[in-house]
């Protein structure tokens, strides 16, 4: 494979700079003195304290770009952390306009401009300074180079290798150490003073462990921000349909009125006005979230950018010194954006009444307005636009296909990220975890984790990133294994048994013999409980769209339906002649449809978001024996695993 020259790639860095970083956006000049805010956009300093409205520390201000609201720190605008990548960009990578001075002749009162840079001292030189500082036995062995040689990228390894970043502490000394403890890189004073019974370690080993963070934090960043481009490109396609379709309505209208005469002109106004109003503002309320994804994702753009440029040419010291900012900014983009849904596609269409005469004494001779509003999926190839459905649960739902797990207690299983991965199920009683295909072929069985067997699995559960969870009640513990079941990791716990992977990637386990529900972060860790005194035997979870969280008791013979804070906000205990008596597996289907597998009376059950029977979806009648964990399918059909080992697949919901 081909790789760019050292002289490609400093150009492409310098048109991605000169885009967005060579000015202070506040004077428009190159940057003196440059200060990061914690949005990562850089000021100068004169800039920023002139930009401020209250210098009072403590005080808030917005970022000048992305009007991000931030807090003055105690020192002042001097607080903010100074941004040596960007002095080191004008060094290395920039011709600055503003020109850089000797610092020797300045300590002696003179103002001559600087052509060299000593990497050593960080100390900019005349050209006779640099003589003499190389003549000087102390600094003889210092690196000294002119500007031009260092925006050659010739000197690119020693830059990295002597260039000093100064504490902003103690403004003579350089970093030179990363306190673990403190998670920040330090100086020896700082060491010795505020840091001596802290454990610390070399730059170069601390980079090892900071930079790959941050480069997966960068890594899904930019992730989001092609999901970001991909709704701003269904939004624009939104706007032209809209008023496309608000055209011709319009033009209908008007048609259709001109046939009518002189008594249905008051009407045709009312009807003109009701269509403007909707449509406006219905268009209104798209632009709004237009504006607000373009401005996200030019935040995410800029940030994503500056970042990529300061990993792949930051010093260890330069992205040390804004790693906390850098992780900081990079995991509040990470966040939901919380921007909500896109807006529902309106369709706008005239209803005529075919006995206009008859109807134009009444006021209804030209017709009503009928709003029509769809979700949107997505845009296909041509531009247009995909609308959802409706869709209605069938009167009869039919067995499309089953198989023979051979699992003889199948008590979960959950559909994998991507078709070709199938199902993975859990089988309690013989310790084995099985990948299935979706036509039910046995592609890989488990009985392993690491070195030593599975203890009673019950519950199973695939991270976004193809990551395997699966809970061993059995040994109270809960172990990750990669999508080809390598053991990277497991954690202690007490009785976990079903499990479920939210949106925002945390992991739902049940634990029955605690009466709660903890969520654990990807790396195992416990960041809060869900607790109810109505618990019993808390088995099984899973999450609405909304983010409100269902839990089956098999004690309680019910079905709990809880706020994301654990507020009990529904109880279903099944309807009249269906009464619940173990349930089992629960899912939630696109439609917010709840699923209930209720073991000893052989049905499922569907139940809606605030807890009221809709109707069965399954009996013996239809051939289901003991059913136990359920699952969606890619192709929106729900399959069952059931005691015995039979994993069943139906198809309930159909189109209007």
């Amino acid at each position: 494979m081909a790789t760019a020259s050292i002289g490609d790639e400093d150009e492409s860095l310098r048109a991605k700079i000169r885009e967005n970083f060579t000015n202070c956006s506040i004077c428009l000049k190159d940057f003196e003195d440059p200060k990061v805010l914690p949005c990562l956009h850089t000021y100068c300093k004169r800039c920023l304290a002139s930009y401020i409205p209250d210098n009072t520390p403590g005080s808030t201000f917005l970022c000048p770009l992305c009007q991000k609201e931030t807090n003055l720190p105690k020192d002042g605008v001097d607080g903010f952390l100074h941004n040596y990548f960007i002095d080191s960009l004008q060094d290395t990578v920039l011709t600055p306009t503003r020109k850089k001075k000797c610092g020797a002749c300045a300590a002696n009162g003179e103002d001559v401009e600087a052509v060299s840079k000593c990497l050593n001292c960080s100390e900019y030189l005349c050209n006779p300074c640099a003589k003499y500082h190389i003549r000087f036995k102390m600094s003889s062995n210092h690196k000294v180079y002119t500007f031009e040689q260092l925006r050659s990228g010739e000197h690119h390894q020693e830059l990295q290798e002597f260039q000093s970043v100064f504490c902003p502490v103690h403004k003579e000394e350089p970093i030179r150490y990363f306190c673990l403890k403190c998670q920040m890189p330090i100086c020896r004073d700082c060491k010795v003073l505020t840091h001596d019974e802290h454990k610390c370690t070399s730059l170069d080993t601390a980079i090892e462990t900071v930079k790959p963070k941050l480069a997966s934090m960068l890594e899904k960043l930019d992730d989001k921000i092609s999901i970001q481009e991909n709704d701003l490109t269904i939004l624009q396609a939104v706007l032209r349909d809209h008023d496309t379709n608000t055209s011709c309505v319009m033009k209908d209208i008007s048609d259709h009125s001109r046939h009518l005469q002189q008594q249905i002109q008051q009407q045709e106004k009312k009807l003109l006005q009701e269509v403007q109003e909707v449509s406006e503002a219905h268009k209104k309320n798209i632009t709004l979230y237009l504006e607000s994804c373009k401005v996200t994702s030019s935040s995410m753009k800029s940030t994503s950018d500056l970042v990529g440029s300061i990993l792949s040419r930051g010093t260890p010291a330069e992205i040390l010194i804004l790693q906390q900012q850098v992780g900081d900014r990079l995991q509040e983009l990470l966040l939901p954006s919380g921007g909500g849904d896109i807006p529902q596609h309106l369709s706008l269409q005239l209803q005529t009444n075919n006995d206009v005469d008859r109807e134009v004494n009444k006021g209804k001779g030209l017709g009503t307005i009928q709003e029509n509003r769809q979700d949107i999926q997505g845009i296909n190839s041509r531009g247009t636009l995909i609308v959802t459905r409706k869709a209605q649960i069938k009167d009869n739902p039919h067995l499309v296909s089953q198989f023979n797990s051979n699992c003889s207690n199948p008590s979960s299983l959950v559909t994998c990220t991507k078709p070709q991965q199938g199902y993975l199920v859990v089988d309690y009683d013989n310790n084995k975890v099985c990948r299935f295909s979706l036509d039910g072929q046995l592609l890989v069985q488990l009985s392993k984790a690491g070195s030593r067997s599975l203890g009673n699995p019950f519950g199973v559960a695939v991270l976004p990133d193809g990551t395997i969870v699966v809970s061993e009640c059995g040994r109270n513990k809960l172990i990750f294994m990669s999508q080809d079941f390598n053991l990277t990791k497991e954690v202690d716990m007490k009785g976990p048994d079903g499990l479920y992977v939210t949106d925002s990637n945390t992991i739902l386990v049940a634990q029955p013999n605690l009466k709660q529900v903890s969520i654990v972060n990807i790396h195992g860790a416990i960041v809060g409980t869900i607790k109810h005194s109505s618990f019993q035997w808390p088995w099984y979870v899973t999450v609405l769209n909304n983010g409100n969280i269902v839990v089956s008791d098999m004690n309680a013979k019910a079905v709990f339906i809880l706020s994301p804070t654990g507020s009990l906000l529904h109880i279903y205990t099944g309807s009249r002649q269906n009464q619940l008596c173990k349930p089992r597996g629960v899912c939630v289907d696109q439609y917010d449809n709840i699923i209930i597998a209720d073991y000893n009376t052989n049905k499922i059950h569907i139940i809606s978001i605030d807890g009221e029977f809709v109707q069965l979806l399954a009996t013996g009648n239809d051939g289901l024996q003991k059913p136990l964990g359920l699952t969606i399918n890619h192709d929106g059909d729900l399959t069952v695993s059931q005691h015995g080992g039979m994993v069943k697949v139906f198809r309930y919901m159909g189109s209007d």
